[in-house]
């Protein structure tokens, strides 16, 4: 066999070699596309899944489920097929750590569903002052809050009004009216401070001293100061405007 001989045949191996070589890196290429592929599918087939998941937990209060699917990355927007998202459910309910949760979470808290609620409707319905200031807090929109067109301060005035009829009928516990009240005090809090932050106005320093100072005293208060700090909180609604 010449030397000529040789060379031509190691060319030739070395050929194929290449060409094996740009085969299998082809196959490699497309068979990466076709895992990726499959991937993005069943990314795609378990998404929903995992969203009812979510929808199932936060329905049960199953609060360890909740953080453990959030933490997964499962969109905290989650939606039945009612559009009634995660964060409607939760509010729906009163679980206030959920709702919290999900908030921190990025939920938004203007989603509506199919008959155009939005939490913060929800919330008023059933006069939630603790979990409307979370809402709040969150950027919720409080320009139309609940179907019937009531803003934060009319719905603090409807609760207190509930209040003191329940307190002068003797049908609510004295710890209990105390909680109310200091939600209801949360909620003008936030209210004021949306305001500001809104118009870019100086804060009216009295009136959240007042507010703050009168939170502090509930615990303190004698019985029959409750239904004056009530009647204080009503003539002090009568003046705060949303921004």
């Amino acid at each position: 066999m010449s030397h000529s001989d040789s060379e031509i045949r190691d060319e030739k191996r070395h050929k194929r070699r290449n060409h094996l070589n740009v085969k299998f890196k082809k196959a490699k290429h497309i068979r990466s596309q076709l895992e990726r592929e499959t991937f993005r599918k069943l990314k795609l087939k378990l998404g929903p899944v995992l969203e009812i998941r979510l929808i199932h937990a936060v329905n049960t209060n199953n609060v360890d489920k909740v953080r453990d699917l959030l933490e997964r990355g499962v969109s905290p927007n989650s939606a039945d097929s009612e559009k009634r998202s995660a964060l409607h459910v939760a509010v729906s309910k009163a679980y206030s750590e959920i709702v919290e949760l999900l908030l921190k979470h990025g939920a938004n808290p203007n989603s509506r569903d199919i008959i155009q609620n939005t939490p913060l409707h929800l919330a008023a319905c059933v006069h939630n002052l603790s979990i409307v200031t979370m809402l709040i807090n969150a950027k919720a929109d409080v320009t139309c809050l609940d179907l019937h067109g009531r803003n934060p301060f009319q719905l603090a005035l409807s609760k207190l009004q509930i209040l003191r009829k329940s307190w002068n009928d003797g049908t609510i516990e004295m710890i209990n009216l105390k909680q109310e009240l200091k939600d209801v005090v949360d909620l003008l809090l936030s209210m004021l401070l949306r305001n500001v932050e809104q118009s870019m106005e100086n804060m009216n320093k009295s009136e959240v001293d007042d507010l703050q100072l009168m939170k502090l005293s509930i615990n303190s208060d004698p019985p029959e100061e409750l239904d004056n700090q009530m009647s204080r909180l009503m003539c002090g609604i009568e003046k705060f405007t949303i921004a």
